[in-house]
């Protein structure tokens, strides 16, 4: 579903001309709509006088370049607009994980934002590691949702429901602690990945427990 997702986000993006002004836009797509016209009033100097081109080598190579570019920017950011308004419709209720980096065995994430994910956990692991007050992001080992036993039900239920929205569900389990989380992963309209929690086995419930209630 992710994949298919995507490419319907960008096929609406590419749509729309990128000079178009559309509501949606944020103020990075206007930015670059102000740098493509740029670039189109300077490349038409250049090209049609070669001295100026010639004296002006490197600012002519760098609009060029600049022209090539914006266009494939400013679609992939509208399709990533998209996305946003698309998972705050269908992924309400589900946490994304600020992942700051990441390689197919570990993904860390900030002190900070671990302390709002997961405060139980965040409380935890000072308790078990003296490594927690050096570093500024706590390692997370990934693991495939295969290699998982004993799910509780309510992560069952949430994998069940989740399915058709992610790319793949995966076990992530704080370095140095027991309890896990179930995260979804999606692949962006950019092709990054992104990580959505969907169960905190630290936790009675899951994180939208209103909606369990």
């Amino acid at each position: 579903m992710s994949a298919r997702l995507m490419e319907q986000l960008t096929e609406a993006a590419a749509q729309i001309p990128v000079s178009d002004e559309v509501e949606s836009d944020d103020n990075l797509v206007r930015l670059w709509q102000d740098e493509l016209r740029e670039a189109k009033e300077k490349i038409d100097v250049y090209r049609s006088d070669a001295e100026m081109a010639s004296a002006f080598e490197a600012d002519a190579a760098h609009t060029a370049t600049l022209l090539a570019s914006l266009p494939s920017r400013i679609l992939t950011r509208r399709a990533e607009i998209a996305f946003e308004a698309w998972s705050a419709e269908h992924l309400r209720g589900l946490t994304e994980i600020p992942v700051v980096s990441k390689d197919h065995l570990f993904a860390s994430v900030r002190k900070e934002y671990l302390t709002l994910l997961s405060p139980e956990l965040a409380r935890a692991i000072p308790k078990k590691s003296a490594l927690w007050e050096d570093w500024s992001v706590w390692n997370f080992k990934r693991h495939a949702l295969r290699q998982a036993t004993a799910l509780p039900a309510e992560a069952v239920h949430r994998a069940r429901n989740a399915l058709k929205h992610f790319e793949r569900l995966e076990v992530w389990q704080a370095v140095g602690m027991a309890d896990p989380w179930l995260v979804g992963v999606m692949v962006g309209p950019s092709d990054a990945e992104r990580y959505y929690l969907l169960y905190d086995w630290g936790l009675e419930t899951t994180l939208d427990r209103s909606l369990a209630r």
